[in-house]
């Protein structure tokens, strides 16, 4: 008598199903506002410790905040996401978002929606203080914040990275993810550690370190892209339409390619990755 065959192992192979995902925390309706208020609480805080004058800390202030302005309404004009002014103490600011896809022409605008309004206005206050014969906001020539408004637009315009003229110059010649990006991008760092020694003000030594891990970790994240890419995954779909099956294998390349995942799991990612069963 021929025995009758098991299906029990074929049934659960072929009921093996995908775990969902994990769901999304509800973002904080007014996280991004506060982040912006504590930077610009701190920044003003230590800005006035340095200088210990409020009417000069105002006009820096204010000439930071026009820069910023033009970035931050040009990113929104091309629709960014979680867009977020964080002032930066002794540096200054920026504004930062998200986008899956920006053209080369968006990426000129935004950049130079930056410095371009506030150099304007800063040759347009020059030449009107010098036709009235010089005034005065205050105890602050409108000379002086006019000079400012120019020369703080202008150094912004050089080609390091990462001032706007820096990033204009990555962005639109050196192809961002390229070999001369690296080379351009280290140069960069080696000037910005080799003025800050010059001027002695080594606490601005974290800058660079900041941006020297900032940049690794992006190289990382292009990395994991290409390999999501190359495994058919759409890396730019949203997080609510994304399938579970594509969740779970994007989690298993991201284990794979992170050092701290591949010590902790190592041998185990059989047991903890759910595969699906032809």
């Amino acid at each position: 008598m021929q025995p009758e065959p098991n299906n029990i192992g074929d049934t659960v192979n072929r009921a093996n199903p995908i775990p969902p995902k994990f769901p999304l925390p509800e973002p904080a309706s007014n996280g991004s506002w506060v982040s912006a208020l504590r930077s610009l609480v701190l920044y003003i805080g230590l800005g006035y410790l340095l200088l210990r004058r409020w009417d000069l800390l105002l006009v820096i202030f204010g000439i930071l905040l026009l820069h910023e302005a033009g970035h931050f309404i040009a990113m929104k004009y091309y629709r960014y996401a979680d867009v977020q002014v964080l002032f930066l103490p002794f540096i200054g600011a920026l504004v930062k978002g998200s986008k899956n896809e920006i053209s080369q022409h968006q990426s000129i605008f935004i950049l130079l929606a930056g410095p371009l309004p506030g150099l304007l206005l800063g040759i347009a206050a020059y030449f009107f203080d010098t036709a009235h014969n010089g005034i005065a906001i205050g105890d602050i020539p409108l000379q002086l914040i006019a000079q400012s408004l120019i020369w703080a637009n202008l150094l912004n315009l050089l080609p390091v990275y990462p001032l706007d003229g820096g990033q204009l110059l990555n962005r639109v010649y050196l192809e961002e993810e390229g070999i001369l990006s690296d080379i351009y991008f280290y140069l960069s760092m080696t000037l910005i550690t080799a003025t800050v020694c010059f001027l002695k003000f080594y606490i601005l030594l974290a800058v660079p370190a900041l941006l020297i891990y900032k940049y690794i970790r992006s190289r990382s994240i292009t990395k994991l892209d290409k390999e999501l890419e190359h495994a058919g995954i759409d890396v730019y779909t949203s997080y609510e339409v994304l399938s579970d099956e594509d969740y779970w294998k994007i989690r298993a390349v991201v284990i794979r390619q992170t050092p701290l995942s591949k010590m902790l799991t190592r041998g185990h990612l059989t047991n903890t990755i759910p595969m699906k069963t032809r």
